[in-house]
């Protein structure tokens, strides 16, 4: 880790970007100055936080392209170009360069908040509360660096302070309990110290209250479902092809879950409850309807199209958003690129672009008027080549030249009308999402694009899915169908569950409604099925191995960090 975060140099070194999170969601230019140059004041303030802000796109996480690719990846759902998942995707997590990238982006947040936060507190020509918000900021960045490190890598280097303030350089592996105990310790600082969206101060795309809350719940949860035992869960999934290359439909696979591995103190009881009423603190001041997007209030956004707009971002639903400016080699993030093409100026995509979509076992979880399908899946494109595209096989028309009530009712049905856009084979025949598409240009790689790392619709699920194990189905349905309600999905009745079948269906719900918002591969982790789940498809249609082996349970630690670090002598088991 010494290697990672040499804390003094890296802060005197930083850039910082001024301009608030409303100034980026405006897509202004962003400028650079030294914090030298204003020592004790709100402007001051505001370039630190901007600099460790700026962790997320110029000096790591998303400008080397790294960060999704094991975020999001190694799940039994996506799929693509079978090159592009030749580390993470096809499970070789030894000294991938991914991981690497991944690790390292992660304590350099961590390193740099650890910096700020003695910077900030010795202010005194800043109003407290905003410096406390500002703290509580940086902790929740912390708290989510852990959490997503010890989901990926089992036991790791817990750095409370920086390097500069004595921490020593080499740290020890913390136990698995040790992470989540002082997640849970700063995640509860971050909640105390952030403003609520309520609050007159409070900037609308900022980290708020709602949002520490909704990770702290999300963190219950995790310990939860990773620390029970033997618990039963139906997933539609199985293999994607037969031996003669043909697609097949999802099958319900059976499974019984695994403890995770360092979650065998927690009482998932307890955690389940916690995560529940954390949830529900959220969902108390939150708006129970649908709204539209117009300020700070907390809420569902009212239809899909408006949630993943630009006129929504960091509003509403979005209790965290990462934001981006297009066509900046710094700034500029290639979620378009990767989730839903790249194009040219005559609209056509380019070959190549978005090799990250969604399988048809994904896409058939859906009933065919959901709009999370309908306007959240790009259903008709051209390719650069002139051939016209089509997706899914399903529901094209079965010939070239249908009678016209044919054409009529896949046209009412489904919005196909016209038959020279024809189904794909291959790694072009994928969903590719629609949330990454609105965006100021489409022509470009690096576009401005946000990545929606948090969304109130993940609390709703959070609350529904530990109401549900802490026996309180009435309340988990009525959670679970408000998301379902957004999306024209069909309301479904507590008398149609028991435990263990809600379970399934809520946990079927988050992969409807989340994917491709890094946690699919998670939820797979922390429910332990990932093994059972991966090994019934094998290979999919692309090719891509989903085969997994028990070493596959951890990511590989980066050879720089055993080589480097002395108090770690070994990897995780099978690296």
């Amino acid at each position: 880790m010494k290697k990672i975060i040499n804390l003094k140099i890296l802060a005197l070194a930083m850039v910082f970007l001024t301009g608030s999170c409303e100034k980026a969601l405006e897509e202004k230019p962003y400028s650079f100055i030294s914090p030298e140059q204003m020592e004790d004041s709100p402007e001051a303030m505001n370039l630190w936080m901007n600099g460790v802000r700026s962790t997320f796109l110029r000096d790591g996480f998303f400008r080397y392209e790294v960060f999704n690719r094991p975020y999001e990846m190694d799940c039994d759902d996506i799929t693509g170009n079978r090159s592009f998942y030749n580390q993470t995707g096809s499970g070789n997590f030894g000294n991938a360069d991914d991981l690497r990238g991944y690790w390292s982006s992660l304590y350099l947040l961590i390193g740099r908040s650890n910096y700020v936060i003695p910077s900030l507190n010795s202010m005194s020509n800043v109003e407290r509360d905003e410096i406390d918000n500002a703290i509580g900021e940086l902790n929740f960045y912390k708290a989510w660096a852990y959490f997503t490190l010890v989901r990926a890598f089992g036991p790791v280097p817990l750095s409370k302070t920086s390097v500069v303030y004595g921490e020593p350089a080499n740290l020890p592996r913390s136990s698995v309990a040790e992470v989540y105990a002082y997640i849970i310790e700063i995640l509860k600082e971050s909640e105390a110290q952030l403003f609520a969206r309520t609050n007159a101060k409070y900037k609308v795309g900022m980290i708020s209250q709602e949002a520490a809350k909704t990770m702290l719940a999300k963190v219950y949860l995790n310990m939860a479902s990773g620390g029970l035992s033997g618990a039963q869960l139906t997933v539609m999934g199985g293999p994607h092809k037969n031996a003669a290359g043909q697609r097949l439909t999802s099958i319900p696979l059976q499974v019984t879950k695994d403890v995770v591995a360092g979650h065998e103190s927690f009482n998932a009881a307890e955690y389940f409850r916690l995560a529940r009423d954390k949830a529900k603190e959220v969902i108390d001041v939150a708006d129970p309807g649908l709204i539209s997007v117009a300020g700070a209030k907390v809420g569902l956004i009212n239809n899909w199209n408006n949630l993943w707009s630009k006129a929504s971002r960091g509003k509403a639903e979005h209790l965290w958003m990462l934001y981006s400016e297009q066509g900046k080699d710094n700034n500029g993030m290639v979620l378009t690129y990767h989730y839903c093409g790249q194009y040219d100026a005559e609209g056509r995509m380019l070959a190549g672009s978005g090799p990250m979509g969604l399988s048809d076992h994904w896409y058939d979880l859906f009933e065919e008027t959901d709009r999370r399908i309908r306007d959240g899946v790009i259903h008709k494109f051209t390719m650069n080549n002139n051939a016209k595209r089509w997706y899914p096989a399903k529901e094209q028309t079965p010939t070239t030249s249908p009678d016209p009530e044919t054409l009529n009712l896949y046209k009412t049905k489904y919005g196909y009308d016209d038959p020279s856009f024809r189904h794909a084979s291959g790694d072009q025949g994928i969903a590719r999402v629609t949330k990454y598409l609105d965006v100021t240009d489409k022509t470009l790689r690096r576009t401005d694009a946000p990545y929606p790392f948090l969304r109130y619709a993940e609390t709703l699920l959070i609350y529904a899915e530990a109401a549900n194990e802490v026996d309180d189905i009435t309340e988990a349905v009525s959670k679970l169908n408000q998301v379902r309600f957004r999306s024209e999905a069909t309301p479904v009745e507590p008398g149609d569950f028991d435990k263990v079948s809600l379970r399934s269906f809520i946990l079927e719900e988050r992969r409807r409604e989340l994917a491709l918002e890094g946690n699919r591969p998670w939820d797979l982790r922390r429910w332990g099925i990932y093994l059972q789940v991966m090994n019934a498809i094998g290979n999919d249609n692309n090719n891509i191995v989903k085969s997994r082996e028990q070493k596959h349970l951890l990511f590989a630690l980066p050879i720089v960090e055993i080589t480097g670090n002395t108090e770690i002598n070994e990897n995780n088991p099978g690296w």
